[in-house]
């Protein structure tokens, strides 16, 4: 039970905050072309499922030959990776079809940049969650140690003058090119809003403004729902290195135990990386079912009194 909860509660408990804020929102829901929502769902269908499935997977893998260190490493890089190729992959999906204005198309007065179908609010959390990642590498790289082939993956608690312990943490041989992937994956988005946003506006230039707004902010949705994802992978593995302990017999004073100097954020970092795995799912879901048709009332038949 415990296994099935960790391979799925978080896609399912995604999947129900997605719905609830759909179905809250669905009255104001912006009705997309057919090929805006036959693009938007495949985009989504494919992460979803690659990732998902990649996910699942990590949790509970098959059998398999025992793995070298080398190996192992390198599973552990693709997990903070993966939500990053994933989001970038999904943002360039997004961008099909690519707005093109028509024989009518107007011309705005004013220039549109990147910020001009961007909701704030999405642009704020796409930079905040990129700057916790930042944040995180920088203080989780000087933490750890080499190990015996020279990758800064290591932490290591000091028991005695000559004797250590140690295990795993995001140090600088995962962080940095965990940190180039999220500078591409954040260039791919603004490229993909520019190109958004970028050709003339249609005859209809409200409709068209208000399409647009809604592909923007499923473009900042899908990044920065890779970043939550990519953030709760490594508060994982940091609340993981907050558990290593150590001890020694101290004389008279008994038995002494020793640990990280951050053990006691070990179940802060555990329910916040959960939560981000939750957010992060959810963003994505809701991009998804933005893809469906909008609901519209018929007008009943007329009653003679």
């Amino acid at each position: 039970m415990v296994i099935l909860l960790a391979q799925y509660g978080p896609i399912i408990g995604g999947l129900v905050v997605a719905v609830i804020v759909t179905f809250v929102r669905r009255r104001t829901k912006v009705e997309l072309p057919p090929p805006v929502r036959l693009s938007t769902a495949i985009a989504l269908i494919v992460i979803l499922a690659v990732f998902g499935y990649f996910s699942v997977w990590r949790v509970m893998p098959p059998v398999l030959p025992p793995l070298g260190e080398d190996v192992f490493l390198m599973l552990q890089l693709a997990g903070y990776l993966a939500p990053v190729i994933a989001g970038g992959v999904g943002a360039l999906l997004l961008l099909v079809p690519r707005p093109v204005a028509g024989p009518t198309g107007t011309a705005a007065l004013a220039p549109r940049t990147l910020t001009t179908f961007a909701p704030r609010s999405w642009l704020v959390g796409l930079v905040g969650a990129s700057a916790v990642a930042v944040l995180l590498a920088v203080v989780a790289g000087p933490a750890s140690s080499p190990d015996d082939a020279g990758r800064y993956v290591q932490y290591e608690v000091r028991v005695a003058e000559h004797m250590t312990v140690g295990g795993s943490i995001y140090g600088w041989w995962f962080s940095v090119p965990t940190l180039i992937g999220i500078a591409l994956l954040l260039g791919t988005v603004l490229i993909v809003i520019r190109m958004i946003s970028s050709p003339a506006l249609g005859s209809d230039a409200a409709a068209d403004t208000a399409v647009r707004v809604a592909r923007v902010r499923s473009v900042l949705m899908v990044g920065t729902g890779a970043l939550l994802l990519h953030l709760g992978e490594v508060m994982r593995s940091l609340s993981g290195t907050s558990t290593i302990r150590a001890g020694l017999p101290g004389g008279a004073a008994g038995w002494i135990e020793l640990g990280t100097s951050f053990a006691a954020l070990g179940p802060v970092l555990h329910w916040a990386a959960v939560g981000a795995v939750v957010l992060g799912f959810a963003m994505w879901w809701s991009v998804l079912f933005s893809a469906l048709p909008a609901r519209s009332r018929q007008p009943g038949p007329a009653v003679a009194v």
